[in-house]
């Protein structure tokens, strides 16, 4: 029988610091190959389909990413956050249960999502002139989508520290999304043929993740498995409420981040909503960087925090929020290089999406200088204070949208965006350093 894995015997500060970074390095490999597959596989859709097909398709992707956000619990979160005093003290059927639990939820979020995706389809498709063929492929897309679920298991990898298993395992969509497209270029370009190589993906990436997952898990904790899950929330104090707090962060996040799509679409039209789409795709490429710090973060922050190391903790925020800041500067230069990238990705068929692209690319620079905040106060027990300043950060961009979305369309709904990132880096901050302060 294999010796199950512990926790790492106490890192001093720069050894914690050393392995946020040695985590962020692992998943930049992974991203960074799914980072240039990305923008070929962009550039196929965006020059083979035309603006309005574009527009459909993007439509359908933000439909069921939505959907998807609006029903995830986040149980990566859970395993790490729950899961870490349970393999720091070998208490593996603990482990186990915990694992269950969140194996049960995810499962259980997908079929609510499935349910949501039909009334979802159902009212939206007329309004965004969906033919009845069209609609069906957009409800199948959604139910691929939010049954390849896979929070789990990414939790169990990063609880075990094998975030380099897990880049190799997410670098599983962008090289299947890449493949596919190139067939569906070859054989004939359409909306249901992308859509068709999007699911494929994600079907792909589920599996090879649980795969892996079970693999480094064994024997410790089984994969997959609902065994004992309903007996997790009674030897694990604040499960529940931490699992509902998840699902609603998730859920305001999602507001800007994956519903920003579908509001823009329905305010003024697929064309622009494909605009919108184009530029924020391409500014969430240089924002996955803050991304993976706070995937990393997390996991250093509770296992700082099970071990009772203070000083570390202090340090390693330090750290990284100077490296965030010095990023985020270097993002905003970045910016500069957005048109001509746009041109040479999208070609001169979607000159809309340069000004909105250029704002949302300042919106990914703040939101990297903030990108310790979050994650600290999930991390030490304080994901109540954490879900109240994103409620108050999504309460501006709902505002600003509202204001600026009909004056201005796309570009309004950008500055919206960066508003709402402003917003979110102040509160956080200052919610981050008291705590620090406190430990």
């Amino acid at each position: 029988m294999n010796a199950a894995p512990e926790i790492p015997a106490g890192p001093g500060p720069t050894g914690t610091f050393g392995s946020v970074l040695r985590n962020i390095g692992w998943l930049l490999a992974g991203k960074g190959v799914g980072a240039v597959l990305s923008l070929v596989y962009l550039a196929l859709t965006a020059r083979t389909l035309a603006a309005e097909a574009f527009g459909q398709f993007t439509l359908i992707l933000a439909t069921g990413q939505a959907i998807a956000a609006l029903v995830s619990f986040q149980s990566w979160q859970i395993v790490v956050r729950h899961g870490m005093a349970h393999l720091a003290a070998g208490h593996f059927e603990r482990l186990r249960r915990v694992v269950a639990f969140c194996t049960a939820i995810d499962f259980a979020a997908a079929a609510a999502g499935c349910v949501l995706s039909t009334i979802g389809v159902l009212l939206l498709g007329p309004v965004l002139g969906w033919s009845l063929g069209l609609s069906h492929t957009a409800l199948a897309f959604c139910v691929v989508m939010l049954l390849s679920v896979r929070s789990t298991p990414v939790g169990v990898l990063r609880l075990f520290d094998r975030f380099a298993v897990g880049a190799a395992a997410d670098a599983t969509t962008p090289i299947m999304r890449f493949v596919g497209s190139l067939v569906v270029v070859a054989i004939h370009p359409s909306i249901t043929g992308f859509l068709i190589a999007w699911g494929a993906a994600e079907i792909a990436t589920s599996m090879v993740y649980w795969f892996m997952a079970r693999r480094i898990a064994a024997p410790s904790v089984s994969l997959p498995s609902l065994s004992g899950a309903w007996q997790a929330p009674a030897e694990n104090a604040g499960l529940w409420r931490f699992t509902w707090m998840t699902n609603a962060g998730t859920t305001l996040e999602a507001v800007g981040k994956q519903f920003g799509v579908l509001i823009v679409g329905l305010a003024t039209g697929p064309v622009a909503a494909g605009n919108y789409r184009l530029a924020f795709q391409l500014s969430q490429s240089i924002a996955r960087i803050s991304d993976m710090a706070a995937r990393a973060m997390f996991a250093e922050l509770a296992r700082a925090h099970v071990r009772q190391v203070q000083p570390a903790m202090r340090h390693l925020v330090r750290q990284l929020t100077h490296l965030a800041i010095a990023a985020g500067g270097v993002v905003v230069v970045v910016v500069v290089l957005g048109p001509p990238a746009l041109r040479l990705i999208a070609g001169d068929g979607h000159a809309g999406a340069t000004l909105p692209l250029q704002v949302l690319g300042c919106a990914a620079a703040v939101d990297l200088a903030a990108v310790g905040f979050q994650p600290l106060l999930i991390a030490v027990g304080h994901a109540g204070r954490a879900l109240l300043l994103q409620a108050a950060a999504t309460a501006c961009l709902i505002v600003a949208m509202i204001i600026l979305l009909p004056l201005f369309g796309a570009v309004g709904m950008a500055v919206a965006m960066l508003i709402a990132s402003a917003c979110a880096a102040i509160l956080f901050g200052i919610a981050a350093m008291r705590v620090v302060r406190m430990t």
